[in-house]
């Protein structure tokens, strides 16, 4: 393996889980549906943001009520568009970031970072979540990207691989019916 994924699987490693338990500790009290790991086109940033059932819709009332949200297109953008979620801000992937940015041409390494975060969220023990009142397999889980044309790809081509079949077939559904 190359030695740059080696470092970046380290750093991943290193940052995820106790970012993950801050997170599921803040919102234990919540149902947790989704854990987006966003990245932007040049692959030069990375974070973790999660969200709850309960602070989707806080978000969806208040963007109704600024007229921000009047279509089932918006409610779904709110619920899987990961720059919208309530949690994450505080994550400590800037070494990641750091990272990725002193890397050349890093997007070559997509298919092989989402692997490894894959196999990292997929390592990670059910109990884990359980402490914090939350079940791993109720969460999808997903990578994203913040600022570009092929973010539903992406999302559709991960969330396979560190999201349980029901949850992960649910999500590739999810603009449907959409006009």
């Amino acid at each position: 393996m190359d030695r740059f994924l080696n470092e970046f699987e380290d750093h991943f490693r290193a940052g995820f889980l106790p970012d993950l338990e801050q997170m599921l500790a803040k919102v234990q009290h919540e149902k947790v549906y989704a854990c987006a790991f966003g990245t932007d086109s040049d692959w030069v940033t990375l974070f973790l943001a999660v969200n709850t059932e309960e602070s989707l819709a806080g978000h969806i009332v208040s963007m109704k009520e600024q007229g921000l949200c009047d279509s089932e297109e918006d409610e779904i953008y709110y619920r899987w568009g990961c720059s919208e979620y309530q949690y994450g801000e505080e994550t400590h992937f800037k070494h990641i970031s750091r990272l990725l940015y002193a890397t050349e041409d890093v997007q070559k390494y997509k298919d092989e970072i989402i692997r490894i975060i894959a196999k990292v969220v997929n390592e990670t023990a059910d109990d884990v979540f359980a402490r914090y009142g939350q079940t791993k397999a109720d969460i999808t889980f997903f990578v994203s990207l913040t600022d570009d044309d092929l973010a539903e790809e992406i999302e559709n081509q991960s969330v396979h691989q560190m999201t349980v079949p029901g949850l992960a077939s649910k999500f590739l559904k999810r603009y449907d019916g959409i006009n």
